[in-house]
């Protein structure tokens, strides 16, 4: 590929030889082929902020990797064979790999060639050319163009993380086109992940990390850009979360979590976001997240509905002591809730407990609508926090955790997206903001 002078484009290679690594320990075939393939094919293009294009295909691959599609796909169809379930996830991450180059690359035959001279298989080639848009100058429905996705499960597990990725890099947008993207990103994106989740119950885990981070960085944005119409309002999910953390929680199988559960409204009682919605809300996006991760510590979870202890009703710590919940929770709790430290000294802490850790990441993977009322040194600040301490702690968490490596990476992923975008848009609003006065 031709190369930038100034831009960093190891990157690419990097991760080029991790999904290559993965493909041949795997046996995949079709992965193989189409790492090669999607190499020659983006040659010479880049993105919008000067990344080799390469970057973005490799990245929608990896994060769908990270999602360990195979467990579930086992989980579902434990018949099958474990060739066959290496087979089907061959087949995705090969098409999340060559997913634009049918649409960007000016292929001959709709890409026909990958399968008659370079000998994938043709579902790969089918659903790619379901994932691309016609070309310019041609007629495009995006209903049509969306349904078809949802009608064929890797599709729609590609799509939502192209879409994903694609967010993590809207700072480098123009602001009309970034509101422009965001918007379409709520008309289009956010039915395809509910309609995936009821049509593909086996992977609704999956489309809800990624939608989550679709959500939080769009969120984020809307907040920056003053969009309060692209502001999920959850309430109307409400009982669809506590529903879902029922089912996964189980009295019997993780009793503090379920016990946290029923205390959780009455303390957050009253209390509201940013964004208007009860701040009930967040709690349980960050039990939900940690579920969805497959997280399943119970003293985690528990500690994931009860960690906003500024919130809390007065009274609460009595209530919460004559819960007869672990006092393991409250300690947890505790311990990331204590802000009022210097910086290093509570990182440390932090460090020093797994279960913390883990919390600490899915919440502030969900820490993103205070921006809307945020001041400008309140953002510089949240950003920093996120370089000086967050990404050493996920490095070191990888390292010494690796039953939760995956998991790790994803939610570093998902902060750190949000926090770029935060840093950059940050710093393009108050230059503006310098010039009108």
């Amino acid at each position: 590929m031709k190369e930038k002078t100034g831009l960093n484009i190891e990157r690419w290679r990097i991760e080029y030889n991790q999904l290559m690594n993965y493909a041949i320990t795997h046996k995949m075939r079709n992965l193989r082929i189409a790492l090669e393939l999607a190499v020659k094919y983006h040659e010479g293009q880049y993105r919008d902020g000067g990344e080799p294009f390469i970057i973005h295909p490799l990245m929608v691959c990896k994060m769908l990797m990270l999602l360990n599609v195979e467990k579930y796909l086992k989980a579902w169809y434990p018949e099958k064979s474990d060739e066959w379930i290496r087979h089907q996830c061959d087949v995705l991450l090969a098409a999340a790999v060559l997913h634009d180059v049918v649409e960007d690359c000016e292929l001959p035959n709709k890409g026909r060639e990958m399968v008659d001279e370079y000998h994938l298989d043709e579902e790969v080639w089918i659903i790619v050319n379901i994932l691309s848009k016609p070309p310019k100058g041609e007629p495009y429905d995006p209903k049509a163009y969306f349904k078809g996705i949802l009608e064929i499960w890797k599709a729609t597990l590609i799509k939502l993380s192209d879409r994903a990725n694609n967010c993590t890099t809207m700072q480098v947008f123009k602001e009309s086109r970034r509101k422009k993207y965001i918007l379409e990103t709520t008309e289009y994106i956010y039915p395809l992940c509910t309609e995936g989740k009821r049509k593909y119950p086996q992977f609704s885990n999956i489309i809800k990390i990624l939608e989550n981070l679709i959500v939080s960085i769009c969120e984020s944005l809307a907040s920056l850009s003053g969009m309060k119409e692209a502001i999920t309002k959850q309430t109307q999910n409400y009982e669809e979360m506590i529903d879902f953390i029922k089912f996964n929680t189980k009295k019997e199988k993780m009793p503090n979590t379920y016990l946290a559960l029923s205390m959780t409204e009455k303390l957050y009682e009253g209390k509201f976001r940013t964004s208007g919605d009860p701040f009930v809300i967040h709690p349980l996006r960050v039990s939900s997240y940690l579920l969805n991760l497959g997280i399943m510590d119970d003293v985690t979870n528990a500690a994931a509905l009860l960690h906003e202890k500024s919130h809390w009703m007065k009274g609460a710590d009595t209530y919460i002591r004559d819960s007869g919940i672990n006092p393991e929770v409250t300690r947890i709790v505790n311990i990331v809730s204590n802000k009022a430290m210097p910086l290093p000294e509570y990182y440390k802490k932090i460090q020093e407990e797994p279960r913390a850790i883990l919390e600490k990441l899915a919440n502030r993977a969900h820490t993103c609508t205070f921006l809307a009322k945020a001041s400008y040194e309140d953002m510089e600040a949240y950003t920093r926090e996120n370089q000086e301490y967050m990404v050493p702690m996920c490095e070191w968490a990888k390292m010494h955790l690796p039953q939760y490596a995956n998991q790790i990476e994803i939610m570093q992923y998902h902060i750190l997206s949000i926090s770029n975008i935060v840093e950059v848009v940050t710093r393009q609003n108050r230059l503006t903001s310098q010039k009108g006065s």
